[in-house]
């Protein structure tokens, strides 16, 4: 019997309307649909899914991602996963793994195909809408300008003072849990009145913040900010 093949597939940052056609084909093809799912229930990027492709019939596989700092515990977690996944490869299943933004940015698809391919199985990236760039039109601003260059950063995860200080515009991605530190090193470079967020983009509880003191600190994981200077 033929291996199946594994999709990841961009889902875009909350708007199902911002779903690619070749993604929506892509989900439609496969009999089985793997999706991230938290310790909670809720699957994110199923839902977003699921206001633009029928999932009737199809083999839902919740894959819940081990949230910690723990390499060891992660790289089991992602074994583990991975053997759910091939389960329906080996079986001649096609399956569409779905993937908030894009499949190339901070990507939970990444590790699974890392591993995946590395066995021998056939995978196929299907690209989305980042979160970022939906943020900046929610926004209605550009992210560069001629020359000027663009970095990307997870909130929790650099020493803000000197990405802060590069030149060019800033994103910072998931600042939610980050928020008091971001807020006291955006000021302490002068940079507040060049900050822009929004919480939730794209999807029913968007929230958008065209500067830094409309937004509080508790405020939702899935926070993008802009930084323009």
């Amino acid at each position: 019997m033929n291996k199946g093949k594994l999709y990841g597939v961009g889902v875009g940052p909350g708007d199902p309307e911002l779903m690619t056609l070749k993604a929506v084909r892509a989900i439609e093809r496969c009999p089985c649909v793997a999706t991230p799912e938290t310790a909670g229930g809720k699957r994110l990027a199923f839902d977003i899914a699921s206001g633009a492709v029928d999932m009737t019939g199809k083999e839902i596989l919740p894959l819940r991602f081990l949230m910690t700092r723990d390499e060891a515990a992660q790289a089991r977690c992602h074994e583990e996963l991975a053997d759910a996944v091939a389960a329906r490869l080996d079986a001649g299943r096609d399956v569409a793994l779905l993937n908030l933004g894009d499949v190339s940015i901070y990507s939970t698809f990444a590790y699974l195909m890392d591993i995946l391919t590395g066995r021998g199985y056939e995978a196929v990236m299907i690209p989305g809408v980042p979160s970022f760039c939906a943020v900046a039109a929610a926004l209605g601003t550009g992210l560069t300008e001629m020359n000027e260059p663009l970095h990307i950063f997870p909130a929790g995860g650099m020493e803000l003072s000197e990405v802060l200080a590069l030149r060019g515009s800033k994103v910072l991605m998931k600042t939610g849990k980050s928020m008091p530190e971001v807020r006291r090193a955006l000021r302490e470079a002068g940079l507040a009145d060049k900050t822009m967020l929004v919480q939730n983009c794209g999807l029913p509880d968007e929230k958008v913040c065209r500067s830094l003191d409309d937004a509080s600190d508790d405020i939702s994981y899935f926070t993008t900010m802009i930084i323009r200077g």
